[in-house]
Parts: structure tokens; sequence; C-alpha cells
């Protein structure tokens, strides 16, 4: 599987320092890996005002207009997440810079730079769905949960299995995320994370875990969550689902058990059309849709890799049918091959037969609905 996007320009081999743009979470997570690169980066560009003129991790942070001609020729990696990411690139373009020649994503600099350069292959951001349980019926559902015939949780040899495949080929992932259906409902929580950190801390960022807020945790999740500096995102549907008594339960336990968090609120999804009214989009139309969508979230599930999470879940739910190129099966890669494993790589900037009928949630898909609607 060839990636869908424009590769890095041949100089980006010989760069020797690196601008970043962005000094918010996602630099923070992805550090990590840039310190293992002999590579100078002279400053972080930020455009909030009160990060400018400090440092960020020892570099200082400044406003690109201030420090525009001190970097010109120096390569940018954009450092933020997708939607702010076209806002920078369309802002850089403006400056007369070029896309995959001055600039480009952290993924694309990690899946592609780290393996030119390095011979590493290192992949953005992977999903493990750890059940799918849910404690709501949303019709618009991004996973399809309430259409799935039967819902369960996933127990903890099979998850084993799935990291272990992953990481004996994989040497790093900025963001190994653990989601649902509710991801709260899973029972094997707290093990779950001790054996990903334990075993494999050196070779992802962080681990990232999604929840709507509905299930109060125990206080050995909460533990859990704390020990090993679990990214977690809550999404707030409390002002079109009544459940903010629980919502606010779940706050103060993760307060008193010392949890970081961030809340995201949300008025509207996109309507990825699938199941109830898929889209249908030519050769011409998936391009676009492809370079719009380009999904941040690849898939681990079953003891496959998968270029979107969302695929594997709309198959799983028996709505749709994936093709064979869809997804690697891990063990057919011989671990010990890096050139067979680069293959997870290609994927995981590729495409699937699913996004033919799946609207995504890209800038060329303008289609919403309010969220939180739920099924009968």
């Amino acid at each position: 599987m060839k990636s869908n996007l424009q590769k890095l320009s041949e100089d980006w081999k010989d760069i020797k320092s690196i601008v970043l743009y962005g000094a918010g979470i996602n630099a923070a997570v992805i550090k990590s890996v840039f310190v293992k690169i002999n590579i100078e980066i002279p400053y972080v560009i930020d455009k909030d005002k009160e990060k400018q003129g400090k440092q960020w991790n020892g570099i200082p942070v400044a406003a690109y207009e201030d420090v525009k001609d001190e970097i010109e020729g120096i390569k940018i990696v954009i450092m933020t997440a997708h939607t702010a990411y076209n806002q920078i690139s369309s802002f850089l373009k403006q400056q007369g810079l070029i896309e995959n020649i001055d600039y480009c994503s952290a993924g694309q600099f990690l899946c592609e730079w780290f393996w030119d350069v390095l011979g590493m292959n290192c992949i953005y951001h992977v999903d493990m769905t750890i059940t799918t349980r849910c404690t709501f019926r949303c019709k618009n559902c991004n996973m399809f949960i309430p259409y799935y015939k039967k819902q369960k949780n996933y127990d903890f040899e099979d998850l084993k299995r799935n990291v272990d495949l992953f990481f004996a080929r994989i040497d790093y992932v900025a963001y190994f995320g653990l989601i649902g259906g509710e991801t709260l409902l899973s029972p094997i929580l707290p093990e779950l994370l001790e054996y990903i950190s334990e075993s494999y801390h050196d070779k992802f960022g962080r681990i990232s875990f999604t929840t709507n807020g509905s299930v109060v945790p125990s206080s050995e999740v909460v533990e859990a969550l704390r020990k090993y500096d679990v990214y977690l995102t809550i999404s707030d549907y409390t002002k079109q689902i009544p459940y903010k008594e629980q919502f606010e339960k779940l706050l103060d336990e993760l307060r008193k058990g010392r949890v970081s968090y961030e809340i995201k609120y949300a008025l509207e999804w996109c309507d990825f059309g699938f199941p109830i009214r898929p889209f249908s989009y030519d050769e011409k139309q998936l391009e676009e849709h492809l370079r719009c969508c380009n999904p941040e979230w690849n898939g681990l599930n079953d003891g496959k890799f998968y270029y979107c999470n969302i695929s594997w879940s709309a198959e799983k739910s028996g709505n749709f049918r994936l093709q064979k190129e869809d997804y690697i099966v891990l063990e057919d890669i011989d671990k010990n091959d890096k050139t067979a494993c680069h293959a997870i790589v290609e994927l995981s900037r590729g495409t699937s037969s699913f996004c033919k009928v799946c609207g995504g949630c890209g800038s060329d898909n303008k289609n919403y609905v309010c969220i939180g609607e739920q099924l009968k």
C-alpha cells in the first residue's frame, strides 16, 4: 500500500536543524523521540502571545514574524493536530512556503524522515479498541457502536497480543490510544495500562484515553491513569444527554486522584453518512476527500493493523466488508525484517476501501449533525 500523500523533497534528508511550529501537548508528546536525533532546534514558533518570549524545554518560543528572516531556509515541522495543521499550512503558504518542501506535519516527519534517515519505523497515532460496549446509543457515533449486533469487552490476553505484535514491528508511536465504546466499561484497564507502560515505555510518547464521562472510575483505575500519565480526554455531551451528575462525580474522582484531563465540548459532529446514508465518491472526488480527511488514527485490532480504526469498526458492526489491502495481518510480517515492517508505516499513510462511503471529518465534509442524538 503506497502513501496517498506527497513525499518530502530530497533535501529533507540532509537537514541539520528544524523549527517546530506549536508548543502544545503534541509537541510535548513527540519530544521524547526527538531526543533520538542529532538535530538542532533553534526556535519553537507559536502564535500564543503568552508563550512567546519564554522557553519550551530550553528552546526559545517566538512569533513567526519575529524570527522569519533568521529561520529562512530551515525546514519547519508543524506539531499540532490535523485541524490546526490546515490553518497553519494556509498561513505558511501565504508566506511563500511550499508544503513538503519547506514544511510538513509531525506525522509525516515521523513516518518518512525517521525511516529515510535513521531506518526507524515510526507512526504518529494508533488506536486499539478495548470495548464495544457503551452507555449511550448515539445515532451518529463515529464508531457505529449502536449498530453492532453484539457488543463486548475485549479480554486482557487478546489486547496484550495486539500490543506485542505491534511493538515487535514498530520502533515508536507518538500516541497509543485506548478507545471504545465507553472505555471505562472495560474491567481490565489497570492491568492493561500497567502492561503497556512497563513493557514498552520507551516506544511510545503517551497513552491516550477517551471517555464520555458517564462512568465513575474505581480508585484503582484512577491511580493507574495518574501513575502512567495517561492523556485523558473527556467528551462532554451533558447539554444533549442528561448525565450531568455522573459527569461531575467523574471529575471529582479525577481531581482527588490528581489525574490531568482535557474536556472537549462540541455542538455538532461531522455526519459520516454511514451506515444510514453512505457517501459514494468517484475516483476524482476520492483523491480530494483523502487529502482533506487524512485521519490521524490508525487501528490495531484482532492482530491486524488498519489504515483507519473507523473502517475496522464499520466491518465489525456487520455493515461493511473490507478488502485485504485495507489492513495488514501483523503475524505475516517478519518482525526482524525492517523493510518488511515498513509496510505498516506505508499503510498508516495510505487509504482504505471504506473511504469511498465515509464522509470523514475533513474540511470537505460540510454535513453536520447535532451530537448525542439517541437511537430508540
